[in-house]
């Protein structure tokens, strides 16, 4: 019984319109916009938040009890972007890809385009082929609980679904958001992995 009641609290506060931002987002474009709260430091109250986006840092600001945190908070119903670079801006991604799926980013590539996947995607860019990668991508292995949204040298670079109740994006070049490498399909990628993140059914 308290569990329906901490998982009907949790929905309830899920209605807010705030994003947490964390990590290497001071290059990032859009977060001028005043939904989104951008921290140093995981909050103690995840539960007013939509979602979370995280940039990946060289060393990582979240602890053990952060990570099992945000694992809880998407497991009742929250989202999490988790975007990563190639060496160093991993930490984060490593530290929570590694918790929510024993698997954690390879490889480095430094192709400038990304192929967009099929049209059963959860992100729905069927109206562009192709996408900016970023400056310099890792990939991360599939997974049968994820779908992938865009590939880069035939490996996953963007991929997303479902973890327990909330929802999770994985992308493996966030530099492409980065307000020196901003192009129109940028915009719309950040545009539409926002609208996957907060459109709750």
């Amino acid at each position: 019984m308290r569990l329906l009641f901490f998982l009907f609290i949790a929905q309830l506060s899920f209605s807010q319109n705030n994003i947490l931002v964390l990590g290497n987002y001071s290059h990032i474009c859009f977060l001028d916009d005043s939904s989104y709260l951008a921290v140093q430091k995981l909050p103690e109250e995840l539960f007013s938040f939509r979602s979370i986006l995280i940039f990946s840092t060289s060393t990582s600001i979240l602890s053990k009890k952060d990570a099992l945190r945000i694992k809880a908070y998407v497991e009742v119903g929250g989202s999490l972007y988790l975007g990563a670079e190639n060496w160093p801006l991993q930490a984060e991604s490593i530290q929570l890809s590694n918790l929510l799926y024993n698997k954690e980013l390879y490889g480095e590539y430094n192709e400038s385009i990304a192929r967009v996947a099929s049209k059963n995607a959860n992100l729905r860019m069927s109206e562009t082929q192709e996408i900016s990668a970023g400056v310099s991508t890792v990939a991360f292995p599939l997974d049968h609980r994820l779908k992938v949204e865009a590939w880069v040298n035939d490996q996953p670079l963007i991929l997303s679904g479902e973890y327990g109740q909330g929802k999770i994006v994985i992308d493996g070049g966030y530099s492409r958001f980065y307000c020196e490498n901003i192009e129109a399909l940028s915009t719309t990628l950040f545009s539409k992995i926002n609208h996957y993140l907060n459109f709750k059914k």
